[in-house]
This record gives structure tokens, sequence and C-alpha cells, in this order.
């Protein structure tokens, strides 16, 4: 494993976004995985929303510009929605469709008011009214992970299936399907970098980079970490600009815990990993002691920002976290 530079969480949140100062005040949450609490305001916005079943309660999250925050629940085959209140926070889950297999990612067309959802073997598209459209099927897929929208449009899809994985893109009707990268071992996640993209590969606990057809290793993350959310921000928050986050799920059945936490890197200095939830900076073996500084045995799913720049990360077992400048 490469060497892990710890990152003080302070110096990523010097200074707040001119929304963030109208911000609500925090409810922070001492339970919650350690941050820099001076700086950082951790927020629980869902709890409580567990499903039986080994799959996840929660897999994908998105915004709609609207600031709703919408999220599949591949454990009980459905789409939910959170709606924003008048104090900043989100109302109760509300039911928004129905899929005939278990949904993990998410995007949102603004310029349809639709929503593309990635499932098992297959693509759907969900209208504003919730009513569900089968757009394509592969019988050889045993599942897909995460979904998102191009600049150019189209659909880019992560693909897995039992020789290895892929990345795809199609057309918005499910038609014109090609294979933009393969060779990989199981991938839950990608993300933009300019016209690149950083894909993560679960299995391997490594980033790639796919550039004009080429597809180059990019990092390497610490052993049986699983790298599931990923993306390149472009919020308002400067000190985290052109990098790259990236949640850790962690393996279950490892015997050493790895993994369950939210990391930042620089793609132009990958080697160099910055764990920024949560933080270890500042604490001696007592404190370490009495905080939770790992989310383990929660896994980390899927990983979001909004119009804010603020954080939030989705977990396996039905929670999603928001983290903010205070």
């Amino acid at each position: 494993m490469r060497a892990l530079i710890l990152l003080t969480i302070g110096l990523c949140l010097i200074g707040a976004p001119v929304a963030a100062q109208d911000a609500p005040p925090c409810r922070g949450r001492h339970d919650l995985p350690y941050v820099w609490e001076v700086g950082l305001c951790p927020e629980m916005i869902l709890e409580g929303f567990g499903a039986h079943g080994d799959l996840a309660a929660i897999s994908s999250l998105v915004f709609t510009p609207e600031g709703a925050l919408y999220f599949t629940s591949p454990a009980r085959r459905a789409v939910y929605r959170l709606l924003p209140d008048s104090e900043g926070f989100f109302g109760a889950p509300e039911l928004v469709a129905t899929l005939a297999e278990s949904p993990f990612g998410i995007a949102y067309a603004a310029d349809e008011a639709a929503f593309y959802v990635a499932a098992e073997q297959s693509l759907f598209r969900i209208a504003a009214d919730g009513s569900v459209a089968l757009l394509y099927r592969d019988s050889a897929t045993r599942w897909h992970g995460e979904l998102h929208i191009g600049a150019d449009g189209k659909l880019y899809v992560a693909r897995n299936t039992a020789e290895g994985a892929a990345l795809i893109s199609l057309a918005r009707d499910g038609s014109d399907v090609r294979i933009l990268a393969e060779g990989l071992s199981q991938i839950f996640d990608f993300t933009w970098q300019g016209e690149a993209l950083i894909i993560a590969d679960a299995a391997e606990s490594a980033l790639y980079t796919l550039r004009a057809g080429a597809l180059t290793r990019l990092a390497e993350l610490p052993a049986h970490s699983t790298p599931h959310g990923i993306l390149f921000y472009t919020g308002s928050m400067a000190q985290w600009h052109d990098g790259v986050f990236v949640a850790l799920s962690g393996s279950w059945n490892a015997t050493t815990v790895s993994g369950y936490a939210v990391y930042w890197l620089n793609p132009a200095q990958p080697s160099v990993h910055q764990q920024v939830i949560p933080s270890y900076y500042g604490l001696d073996a007592e404190a370490l002691a009495r905080r939770r500084v790992s989310f383990h045995p929660l896994q980390l799913m899927g990983i979001a920002v909004d119009a804010n720049g603020w954080l939030y990360t989705a977990l396996a077992e039905g929670y999603i976290y928001r983290f903010r400048p205070r």
C-alpha cells in the first residue's frame, strides 16, 4: 500500500461558500464518525431506513436542480425522494417508483425532468409522473453499477458480468450500445475529470483513467477498501477543487478493517490519499478510543454534492449523512 497522508479537515474548510453563510444551525451528531467539529458540521439526513436481506437499503444518490434528493433502494426495488423543507433539512422519504429489479445507479436528466436507473440486468426510465419504461436489458449482465449522463447527453453505465466489468455508453432510448472500457474486475462507480473518465475498480481497490480510449491505472487505494462512490468535486469549496472524493465501502470479510471512510485525492498526485471523513488529526490514543473513527461496520455506498457544495454519503444499512461547513 502506498503511503497514506491523513488530512486535517480544517485545511479543507477554511472559508465557506456564499450559500453556506445562510445555512441552518448545525444539528451535529456526536455519535457519527469523527470530524473536525470546529469547522465541519456532521448531520443525519435519514436514519432507520432499513430493509431485510443482503442487498443495500440505500445505494445511489442524486439531486435535482430544485434541491430534492433522490435515492435508489436495491433491497426494496424502489426509488425514493427526500424533499427539502424550510429549515434546510428534508422531510420523510416518499416513494417515487417501484421496479422489477433491484436498482443501483440513478441519474437525473433535467432536459426531460426524468430519471434513468441502472438495475440488475436492465436500465429503466422514470418519467415525471412516476411511470416506468424499460430501455435496455442484457441477460449476460449480473448487475449494473452507477449510471451517469455525459456531456454528450448519452447514458454511461458500469456493467458487471461473470467475466469481469466494463464501462458502456448508450443512447437514451437504449440503442447504440458501445463498450468504452473492459478488462476491469468490478465497477461500482466512475466520474469525469474534463474529458477523461476516472473509474473505481472495487475488487482491485484501484482507480483507472480512461482517456482517448486508453485505460491507465491511476492510483492504488488501501487493500480491501472497496471503492464504491466516486465524484470529481466541482462545488463551492475551493480547497476541494481539482480532486476526487472516493467513498470506501470496506470489506466485510477482511481480517483487517480497511476502508469505511471518505478519501480525497488529486489525480495529479494520485499516490497521496487524504482521508477527510473520519479525521484522525489531533487525536491522541485516549481521544481515539472515545470516538468513532470509522464508519465500520456500516458500509458507504453512493456519494453526492448539493448546490452548496455540501457532501452527502449513503450507507447500505439505511442512513444518509451530510457534512458541511459550520
